[in-house]
C-alpha cells in the first residue's frame, strides 16, 4: 500500500507526535508499505527530500515562520499533487498543514483518515480566544473529509467536543518495548547524578505548564529526605521550575539533566524507583512517558485525567492521582517508594501492558485495520 502521513512537523524536531509518527511509519516500511511522510521545512538547512533509515522518505515544503508553535507551511497542495497515495493519513494538532492538505483533498476522492493527538489549547494570554478561532477556522475541514478519526484512548474521544458524533476508531501510541526493557542499576549514571543509595522519582518531558513539573517539584515536601526527583527534559519552563525548587529549599534534592538523547533515557529508568507523569490539562493525549516507563518496568503515577488514565491499569500497571494536587502525587509516591513487593509487582504488570497493548507490532497491526476500513468506507466520514 501507498501511504503518505501529513505531519507539520518531523525530525529533527522533537515532541511526542513526531516520534509516533516515525515509529508507526518505519514499521509500515519494515512490513512492505511504501511510505511517504510530508511536513514542514521548519527550521532553515533541512533537506527538501529526505530518505531515512527506517525505510520511508520524507518531503519538506517551505515555512514561513511560525505562530503559536504552528507551522506557517505553503506548498502542501502541490507537494500532495505529486505524491500518488492509496490513503492519506491527516496528524493534528497543529492545525494549519493538515487544513491545507484536506483543502487540497477533498476534491480528490482519496481515502483520508485523521489522528486527533490531543485537543488544541494555547497556554498563553488569550489563549482560549484564538484557540476557538483556531478550531472554527481549520479543523471542521479535516475533520469532514476523514473517513475515520484515530484517537488513543476511549475517554479522551468521549470528553472532546470536537469529536462528538464523528466515525472514531482507538489505535494507541506505541513504544519500543526491546529498546525499552527492564534491566539493572546504572551505578555510572547514580554517581554522575550524585544519588547513590537514595530513591530516585522521574519525570521526563517537555518543561512547559500542562506537564504539572511544578506540582511533582512540591509533592517533594511532602517526601522525605534523601528521596531525588530527577527531572529529564528541557523547556521554556526549566528556568521557573529551577526557581521554585529553590524558593522551597529543594534545589539539592531535584537533578535538572536537561534533554536527555534516545540512547541514553533507558539509563534513567533504570535508575528510577517511581515514574510521575502530573500533566494536568488536555494537552496531554497519551503520554508517550507513561509506556516507556511501563515497557522499562518501572510503576507509574499518572494524573486522573482524560486520555492518560486510560494507559494504565489503576492497582495493577500503576496508580491514579490527583491532578494539581502535590499532597496527592506525594501520597501515591510514599505508597511505592515504601513498598517494594508492591512496586515490584506494579513494574512487572506494566511490562506486560507494554508488550501486550502498545507495542510497535501490535499498534501497527491495528492501525492497517483501520487503513483498510478507511479504504472500504465512503467518502465524507460516515
Amino acid at each position: 500500500m501507498r501511504i503518505l502521513q501529513v505531519c507539520p512537523y518531523f525530525a529533527p524536531h522533537v515532541g511526542g507526535v513526531e516520534t509516533h509518527v516515525e515509529m508507526i511509519s518505519g514499521e509500515l516500511a519494515r512490513r512492505g508499505h511504501d511510505v511517504h511522510i510530508l511536513t514542514s521545512a521548519h527550521r532553515p538547512g533541512l533537506a527538501r527530500i529526505e530518505r531515512f533509515p527506517q525505510g520511508f522518505t520524507v518531503h519538506r515544503v517551505p515555512s514561513v515562520g511560525e505562530v503559536f508553535r504552528t507551522p506557517l507551511t505553503w506548498g502542501v497542495g502541490q507537494a500532495l499533487a505529486g505524491l500518488p497515495a492509496d490513503l492519506v493519513h491527516l496528524h493534528y494538532p497543529p492545525p494549519i498543514t493538515p487544513f491545507q492538505a484536506a483543502r487540497s483533498l477533498r476534491h480528490e476522492g482519496r481515502p483520508v483518515c485523521l489522528t486527533y493527538h490531543c485537543d488544541l489549547f494555547l497556554e498563553v494570554p488569550g489563549g482560549r480566544l484564538v484557540t476557538a478561532l483556531y478550531e472554527r477556522v481549520f479543523l471542521p475541514t479535516p475533520l469532514d473529509l476523514a473517513r475515520r478519526i484515530i484517537v488513543h484512548s476511549a475517554s479522551y474521544a468521549r470528553t472532546s467536543r470536537a469529536l462528538q458524533g464523528r466515525p472514531l476508531a482507538v489505535v494507541p501510541s506505541t513504544v519500543d518495548t526491546d529498546r525499552f526493557h527492564p534491566r539493572s542499576d546504572d551505578a555510572a549514571l547514580r554517581r554522575e547524578l550524585r544519588a547513590e543509595g537514595v530513591p530516585v522519582v522521574l519525570f521526563v518531558g517537555r518543561l512547559v505548564p500542562h506537564k504539572g513539573v511544578e506540582d511533582l517539584i512540591l509533592a517533594l515536601l511532602d517526601l522525605p529526605p534523601p528521596t531525588l526527583l530527577v527531572v529529564a527534559g528541557d523547556g521554556p519552563r526549566r528556568a521557573a521550575l529551577e526557581r521554585l525548587a529553590a524558593s522551597q529549599g529543594l534545589l539539592s534534592r531535584v537533578r535538572f539533566v536537561g534533554a536527555v538523547s534516545d540512547e541514553d533515557l533507558p539509563r534513567y529508568h533504570a535508575i528510577s524507583q517511581v515514574v510521575v507523569l502530573p500533566s494536568n490539562n488536555r494537552l496531554e493525549g497519551f503520554g508517550l512517558a507513561i509506556v516507556e516507563a511501563m515497557a522499562s518496568g518501572r510503576p507509574v503515577i499518572v494524573a486522573d485525567v482524560p486520555g492518560v488514565r486510560d494507559v494504565i491499569e489503576n492497582g495493577r500497571d500503576g496508580l491514579l492521582a490527583e491532578p494539581l494536587m502535590s499532597t496527592d502525587i506525594a501520597h501515591r509516591c510514599r505508597q511505592l517508594l515504601n513498598d517494594p513487593a508492591l512496586r515490584e509487582a506494579l513494574g512487572r504488570s506494566a511490562r506486560e501492558s507494554a508488550v501486550q497493548k502498545y507495542a510497535l507490532p501490535v499498534v501497527v497491526g491495528r492501525l492497517e485495520e483501520v487503513y483498510q476500513e478507511v479504504i472500504r468506507a465512503p467518502p465524507g466520514g460516515n
